[in-house]
């Protein structure tokens, strides 16, 4: 019996040391791994990250220059437009129309009043005949072709701003030499970051372009058709 209670207290005895044991070594492994962890490079980020300028290059450098903030733009800004617009248009048709008629009646009867009432008439000529014959044979061609070029600078105002950023612009350029007058006319949509850092956009850049030139003056005149060309065209007599 002295026996039992002996091994029980050593037991005993060997869990009480055990414990503060155990909590230590568990304690000791946590701040093993916190250090580990710390020691461990940090993963990279995929997303490109801008780098920072040097200041002290910037602001002593003769030739660094530090990068300038993306312009913003609103309503009444202006804007400068390099218009090189060119187009060339060839059409060529061909018509060949053929018509014929040939159309022949006689009448061998007709309605005829008389005293006792409705009779037929005697044809004491003849009977009465239609011989009618049409041909009509119409040809025709046409060739036209135009090469139209318009290259010049002209200075548009923004008149709105998008939610997304994009500028909506509007130009107008009113040239006069002697009796001659030219008036052109621009208005359409670009992107803001088509635009260059000399404060210009190129007209093929544009979206929505409109693009009107008015001319008058003698030469407008020597080149326009009178009315009687235009009624002709339009009433087409042949």
């Amino acid at each position: 019996m002295r026996k039992m209670w002996s091994i029980h207290l050593t037991l005993v005895v060997a869990l009480v040391i055990a414990a503060p044991a155990a909590g230590q070594t568990s304690s000791i492994g946590v701040r093993h791994r916190v250090q580990e962890d710390a020691k461990r490079p940090e993963a990279k980020s995929r997303v490109h990250q801008e780098r920072p300028g040097n200041e002290v290059v910037e602001r002593y450098s003769w030739i660094a220059t530090k990068p300038k903030d993306p312009p913003s733009y609103k309503v009444n800004d202006l804007l400068t437009i390099i218009v090189r617009e060119q187009s060339k248009y060839e059409s060529e048709a061909e018509l060949e129309t053929q018509k014929q008629y040939d159309i022949k009646s006689e009448l061998d009867a007709f309605v005829k009043f008389t005293a006792g009432g409705v009779g037929a008439a005697a044809f004491r000529r003849g009977k009465p005949t239609v011989d009618y014959k049409f041909k009509n044979k119409l040809q025709g061609e046409g060739d036209a072709s135009r090469k139209d070029k318009l290259t010049t600078r002209i200075t548009a105002k923004i008149v709105d701003v998008k939610p997304n950023g994009n500028l909506v612009m509007e130009a107008k350029r009113r040239i006069q030499h002697d009796d001659e007058l030219y008036v052109i006319t621009l208005t359409g949509i670009c992107r803001k970051d088509d635009v260059t850092a000399d404060n210009t956009i190129l007209s093929t850049q544009i979206a929505n372009t409109d693009i009107t030139v008015k001319t008058d003056g003698a030469l407008r005149d020597s080149t326009r058709r009178g009315w009687i060309p235009k009624l002709l065209d339009l009433l087409r007599p042949i």
